[in-house]
């Protein structure tokens, strides 16, 4: 197998390691899976052909649910650790696999951060201060909602006024 391809599907399984504190049935399972994903990592010439087909793959969405999977059972690990980690293991994924791959690594990890970003927003919106932003937040709405309806009936009023004029 081609040494950028094993890196690829390397940064992939370090994220789990590195990310969650896995207990030994989920590290069997997440094992399993990358033991495809290996197989599947040997019929690919390069990275980039391992990225394009890794992406329309059913192990890809596989790979999504075992992330969320692992995130709903398992005990997330110190983000600053991770954050390093993340951070040393991305840049030598993208020395080995360059520009196009930098691409496709932050278009295949956009689910993930998607929902970690609203998993975030979830949580801040239970707190006091969460609370003071919703409400911010309607009221802004409803003033702009009222303000376009005052426009909307100072319009009628104006053809209404024009109308009758005539």
């Amino acid at each position: 197998m081609d040494e950028s391809v094993k890196n690829s599907i390397k940064s992939r399984q370090d994220a789990f390691e590195i990310s969650y504190e896995l207990t030994d049935a989920m590290k069997k399972e997440v094992d399993a899976l990358f033991e495809k994903i290996y197989e599947f990592g040997k019929t690919c010439k390069d990275a980039m052909d391992f990225e394009t087909k890794f992406a329309s793959s059913p192990l890809n969405q596989e790979y999504i649910n075992m992330f969320t999977k692992v995130a709903q059972k398992c005990k997330a690990k110190e983000i600053a650790h991770t954050e390093n980690h993340v951070k040393s293991t991305g840049e030598q994924v993208l020395d080995d696999v360059g520009s196009d791959a930098r691409y496709l690594a932050r278009e295949l990890s956009m689910p993930a951060r998607r929902k970690a970003r609203m998993e975030m927003d979830s949580k801040m919106r239970n707190t006091p201060l969460g609370k003071i932003e919703q409400a911010n937040n309607t009221f802004w709405l409803f003033k702009k909602i009222k303000g376009k309806v005052s426009r909307k009936k100072t319009d009628v009023d104006n053809i209404s006024n024009e109308s009758n004029e005539n």
